[in-house]
């Protein structure tokens, strides 16, 4: 099975704040730690580190930050040759994160405009029967529904994790086979405060397969054959970044690339998500190659 992540790479600059600063103040920081990060990117490695074929198709600038992000992906065994060059600089997030792990994020996403619908259907040209497309929120809408529409026409499945969230992105659950969503995300789109029934309300409306993960409460998933639930690993974070993302690609690892029951890859994307939380930074807390091996062979 090949794997084809459309999405972002970009630098994260993070900080550790006592408080989330608000309208009109001033927080003392600590220094920013500089990393690899994008939705896109953060996925594409936890799926290469987990042995799954994958190419990552992310815009980057001609500056500095994009020959720099070339690289460290390159290090990653992931292409640079599939990063899209564009005239904006290479998108940043700055990354406040605050006692007991939770964090802010503001993000520039010029870069991640400039992928256009065109580019989108071009990108997925390779993908067959059996491959898998995984995108995320970070693109427009119409680059997204471009991408997602071209793979399933060419009989790829597709795997949706819409953060950040926005409510037209609603209109993309139908093509997603697989739709990954956290708690705020599935209310959002699926109208209900209830987990569950936000996400009886998705499939619905079109998901194939929809996981909802629920942080400290575990996670649920339901397609057509009814709902399973997990627990949540008990950790005690110091960073919740990125932990979605290593939830999501491992989720897809085990699920897609190894053909793993349900909950069985619920419980091994929760372990590893639970064990990047008790590290600092982005890529720099996600799990290990011999990590991520033990993790899914513990249910395998």
């Amino acid at each position: 099975m090949r794997v084809l992540v459309l999405g972002t790479a970009m630098v994260d600059e993070t900080m550790a704040a006592a408080v989330f600063p608000h309208a009109g103040a001033t927080v003392i920081a600590g220094p920013a730690e500089r990393d690899l990060g994008g939705k896109g990117a953060n996925q594409a490695l936890v799926m290469r580190r987990a042995g799954l074929d994958v190419r990552l198709v992310a815009p980057v600038g001609g500056d500095t930050a994009g020959e720099w992000v070339a690289g460290e992906l390159a290090g990653e065994g992931l292409d640079p040759a599939d990063l899209v060059p564009v005239e904006v600089p290479t998108d940043r997030s700055l990354i406040f994160v605050g006692p007991g792990g939770e964090n802010a994020i503001a993000s520039i996403v010029a870069a991640a405009e400039c992928i256009d619908e065109r580019l989108a259907r071009e990108s997925v040209e390779l993908l067959g029967p059996g491959d898998l497309l995984v995108m995320q929120g970070n693109l427009t809408l119409a680059a997204t529904r471009a991408a997602l529409a071209a793979a399933r026409a060419a009989g790829a499945l597709t795997l949706l994790n819409p953060s950040p969230a926005r409510p037209d992105i609603a209109s993309l659950v139908p093509l997603a086979d697989c739709l990954v969503v956290n708690e705020g995300e599935a209310r959002l789109l699926g109208g209900r405060d209830d987990a569950l029934q936000a996400a009886e309300a998705l499939r619905a409306s079109g998901a194939g397969l929809v996981v909802v993960t629920l942080g400290a409460r575990g996670a649920l998933a339901l397609d057509a054959d009814g709902s399973v639930a997990v627990e949540a690993e008990p950790v005690r974070p110091v960073d919740t970044t990125g932990a979605g993302d290593v939830f999501t690609a491992i989720f897809a690892a085990c699920r897609y690339g190894r053909a793993m029951p349900i909950e069985a890859s619920l419980r091994a994307a929760g372990r590893a998500a639970a064990l990047a939380v008790t590290r600092h930074g982005t890529r720099a807390a996600f799990p290990s190659r011999t990590e991520i091996a033990a993790i899914i062979g513990a249910d395998r």
